[in-house]
C-alpha cells in the first residue's frame, strides 16, 4: 500500500495535467470529434502503459474504449467509465479547467474526467508494484453514459458477464460516501386527448385536455411511496394552442423510481393503470413508457465489497461509508446482469452538470489508492466474493 501512495503521489503532476487535457474539449455524448479526441487520448496512453487496447466504432457517438491488463492469478474485474459529459460545444474554452483553493473546477472534471484518469492510475499503479493476482483487469470506457449508455452497454455488458465484479468510476459522494445502492429510473408520457372547441362562444362542445392532465397529475403525484422508496414526479407539461381553444391535447413527462425490482414493477403497473380512467368527458389518455435503468440493490456480494473498500480506506488512515442514491449510472446496468458492482469510487466531488461542479484536489491521491487496494483485495479474496455472490 505505501508503495501505491509513493507512485500515486510522485504521479500526481501527471495526472494533474492529463485531467486539463481531457477537461478542456467539449465531449458532450453528441459532440463525437471531442469524446474521440478523449477516446484517442486513452488509447494512445494505454499504449505507452504496455496494456492491450481494442476500441468499438460508434458512428452516432463517439467510439468505445477498451484497456486490458493480463495477470498471472484468477479471476476477471472490470472498471467502468464515460467519456462524454453533458455540455455543449463551446463551454470548454468558457470555463477551462480552474483551481479555486482545493477544488477543480471544470465541465466533466467530475462526471467523470477524474474518475477515467482515477482508474487508469489505479491500474497502472498495480502494474508498477508487480500486482498480478488476477487473470485479467480491465476498463471499459464508454460514449454515451450520459444518455443511458444506450449504444455503450452492449459493449460493455458482455464484459460484465463474464467478470467477477465491476468497479465504477462516478465521483464519490460529496461527503466522501462511495455507492452501493442505485434507484432503478424509469420515463414515462402521458398524453390526453380532448376536444377543441371556441372557449367563449361554445364551451360545451368542447373537452379540455389540459384539466384532465391536471387530474393526471394530482393521481400521478399521489402514487409517491406506492411501494417504499418510489418517487413520482411530473416533470415537463405541455399543452394547449390559444387561450379562446379549448384545448384538445396535453401532456406531461414524467420519472419514476425504485429501489429494487419489485417497487420498479408496482410503480409501472399503477402509472400504467391510470389510462383506464378519466375525469372529464370525452377526453382519453395514453401513457408510454418504462424503466430504463433498473434498480441497483445492495446484495450481499455488494455489501461484501463495500466492507473491503472500508477496511481499503482504514488502512490509508481515512474512514468512508457506502449509502444508496436516487441517480442512475451504469451500475444499475451491470447489477441487472447479477454481477456484484459498487459505484462512487471517483475522487470526491459534487455539482455535477453545472458551472460549479468540482473534484476535490486533495483527494485524488487517496482515492485512487482506494481504489487500486480494494482490487488487490477483491482479487486475493476473489473466493469469498464468489460464495457471496451465488447466494441467491
Amino acid at each position: 500500500m505505501l508503495n501505491t501512495i509513493s507512485f500515486l503521489e510522485s504521479s500526481l503532476p501527471q495526472f494533474l495535467d492529463d485531467l486539463a487535457a481531457l477537461v478542456n474539449v467539449d465531449c458532450g455524448t453528441f459532440t463525437k470529434r471531442g469524446v474521440d479526441f478523449c477516446g484517442d487520448w486513452v488509447n494512445a496512453r494505454g499504449q505507452q502503459w504496455g496494456w492491450d487496447m481494442e476500441y468499438f466504432p460508434v458512428r452516432e457517438f463517439g467510439n468505445c474504449h477498451l484497456a486490458r491488463l493480463r495477470g498471472n492469478g484468477a479471476g476477471k474485474f472490470l472498471l467502468l467509465t464515460h467519456l462524454d459529459t453533458v455540455y455543449p460545444e463551446g463551454v470548454a474554452a468558457e470555463r477551462p479547467l480552474r483551481a479555486e483553493g482545493n477544488k477543480l473546477i471544470g465541465p466533466g472534471v467530475g462526471d467523470m474526467k477524474a474518475g477515467v484518469l482515477a482508474a487508469m492510475y489505479a491500474m497502472c499503479a498495480l502494474q508498477a508494484q508487480g500486482f498480478d493476482n488476477f487473470a485479467e483487469l480491465a476498463i471499459f470506457f464508454g460514449c454515451d453514459e450520459e444518455i443511458g449508455s444506450p449504444t455503450g452497454k452492449k459493449f460493455y455488458l458482455p464484459l460484465v458477464e463474464k467478470a467477477d465484479a465491476a468497479l465504477v468510476l462516478e465521483g464519490a459522494r460529496a461527503n466522501g460516501n462511495i455507492v452501493s445502492a442505485r434507484k432503478g429510473t424509469g420515463e414515462y408520457i402521458l398524453r390526453v386527448r380532448g376536444q377543441a372547441a371556441h372557449a367563449g362562444v361554445e364551451p360545451e362542445k368542447g373537452a379540455n385536455a389540459i384539466l384532465e392532465l391536471a387530474h393526471q397529475i394530482l393521481a400521478l403525484h399521489n402514487l409517491n411511496g406506492i411501494a417504499p422508496g418510489v418517487t413520482v414526479n411530473a416533470g415537463i407539461i405541455g399543452g394547449g394552442t390559444r387561450t379562446n381553444v379549448v384545448p384538445d391535447a396535453a401532456h406531461v413527462e414524467i420519472d419514476v423510481r425504485a429501489v429494487d425490482a419489485d417497487g420498479a414493477r408496482i410503480a409501472h403497473d399503477a402509472v400504467m393503470q391510470l389510462a383506464a380512467h378519466t375525469h372529464v368527458a370525452r377526453t382519453r389518455v395514453e401513457i408510454a413508457g418504462a424503466f430504463n435503468f433498473p434498480p441497483m440493490a445492495k446484495t450481499p456480494a455488494i455489501a461484501f465489497m463495500a466492507d473491503l473498500a472500508q477496511a481499503t480506506a482504514r488502512e490509508l488512515g481515512f474512514e468512508i461509508h457506502d449509502q444508496a442514491t436516487g441517480g442512475a449510472s451504469d451500475a444499475n446496468n451491470v447489477a441487472a446482469t447479477g454481477v456484484p458492482v459498487l459505484d462512487g469510487l471517483g475522487p470526491i466531488g459534487g455539482s455535477d452538470h453545472s458551472p460549479a461542479e468540482y473534484v476535490e484536489r486533495d483527494s485524488i491521491v487517496p482515492r485512487t489508492a482506494l481504489l487500486a487496494g480494494l482490487i488487490e483485495k477483491l482479487c486475493t479474496r476473489r473466493a469469498e466474493l464468489l460464495a457471496f455472490k451465488n447466494e441467491k
